[in-house]
């Protein structure tokens, strides 16, 4: 059985030069090394009796940075250990209502995994449709036949992003046809401010019944304590409260106090620390690559850079090759769901990294290129 792109992941975790898996793996600045020395304080004082202010606290914190509307009359949200368990649940409740998906490609693999786990039938959205001409978007939602459009925006690994007239679309579509709309925002925050828009707030007025998947492991470094949830429209929240209790009781305190502390210095610099990472690490990937056969073309503002392979060697291959020379990457293939032979052409690199040891891979990764006699692609 070949492995799915999470396993990849782990198998290389420990590896100098990893770029594969898109969480945030970075050395901590001044501010969120003065957060990490409170910890043990932190750490004798919190209990589950101050759950619900903790959490009430933590929601109050991540809507203000992601400038959205917090809507309790409308929305319940429900915290998980990761996205991929938010992801679950939600499978869960598409098969007990034997339910059928329209599902984002290219996605990260295990989002097809989980649903087909679940034997949900998916039908394929591709993502450029995200940021077509509306006419064109209006077209394809006309033809769909599911009950669940499935999207992730910005999408990983192109960071293609639905913009606030396409989201609309989207949104007044689900609402007329009584499709439910599910949004993986994962990636939210990397987002430039101009893209930024209330997108609680148009669902809440479309009345339309949602479930938006929110995580935070993708931004901050925190060694995978997180604060994932799931926010769930009033007519759902019952039948999803219903399965979330059996796989959880609740998360930890001290997690979500931690990142409620790291949320709270991203609104004070504007988020402007973890973007100008991203910044700096695409622009030493871009010099790097300029000599090489692989052409960047993912949205420039996202957290993985997503690399067309301009030579006749498949990705699965080059990764492999790049593996020896002690950089790992991820191979397109399996982002693609319908086909995989749609991802030969494609690697995924992560940029949330400690810029010095970036720079060092971005250079071997740039050298391992140069020397492979490959000719270009026909």
């Amino acid at each position: 059985m070949s492995r799915n792109l999470t396993e990849r992941q782990v198998s290389v975790l420990s590896d100098e030069f990893n770029l594969a898996d898109g969480h945030a793996y970075r050395k901590w600045n001044a501010a969120e090394q003065a957060i990490l020395d409170t910890t043990p304080a932190m750490f004798r004082q919190l209990d589950r009796r101050q759950q619900s202010a903790i959490e009430s606290t933590y929601f109050e914190t991540f809507f203000s940075l992601a400038q959205q509307m917090l809507n309790t009359s409308h929305f319940e949200r429900f915290p998980c250990f990761t996205a991929s368990g938010g992801i679950e649940i939600i499978a869960n409740y598409l098969r007990l209502n034997n339910l059928s998906a329209t599902l984002i490609e290219p996605c990260f693999d295990n989002l097809k995994d989980i649903l087909k786990r679940h034997q949900i039938p998916l039908s394929p959205f591709p993502d450029d449709l995200l940021e077509a001409e509306g006419e064109v978007l209006d077209a394809f939602l006309a033809q769909m036949t599911t009950d669940v459009l499935f999207i992730v925006s910005p999408n990983n690994p192109t960071g293609a992003t639905a913009g606030k007239e396409n989201f609309a679309r989207i949104v007044d579509f689900c609402a007329r046809q009584n499709k439910t709309l599910i949004l993986d925002a994962c990636f939210r925050f990397y987002l430039p401010d101009g893209e930024v828009y209330d997108q609680y707030a148009m669902l809440a007025d479309a009345d339309v019944d949602c479930i938006v998947i929110e995580d935070t492991g993708k931004t901050w470094p925190t060694l995978e304590l997180k604060g994932p949830f799931i926010s769930v429209s009033d007519r759902l929240i019952d039948p999803i409260a219903h399965i979330n209790s059996d796989f959880l009781l609740h998360v930890s305190p001290f997690a979500i106090g931690l990142m409620t502390d790291f949320l709270n210095l991203s609104i004070a610099d504007n988020r402007g620390h973890f973007r100008a990472v991203a910044a700096e690490n695409r622009a030493t990937l871009y010099v790097e690559l300029a000599p090489t056969f692989l052409q960047p073309v993912e949205r420039p503002y996202m957290s993985v850079s997503w690399l067309k392979i301009n030579a006749d060697i498949p990705a699965v291959t080059l990764t492999e090759l790049l593996g020896k020379e002690g950089v790992y990457v991820l191979p397109g293939n399996q982002f693609f769901w319908t086909d995989q032979a749609l991802g030969d052409t494609y690697l995924r690199v992560a940029l949330m990294r400690d810029p010095k040891m970036f720079k060092q891979a971005a250079a071997c990764l740039s050298e391992a290129l140069q020397r492979l006699a490959v000719p270009a692609a026909s």
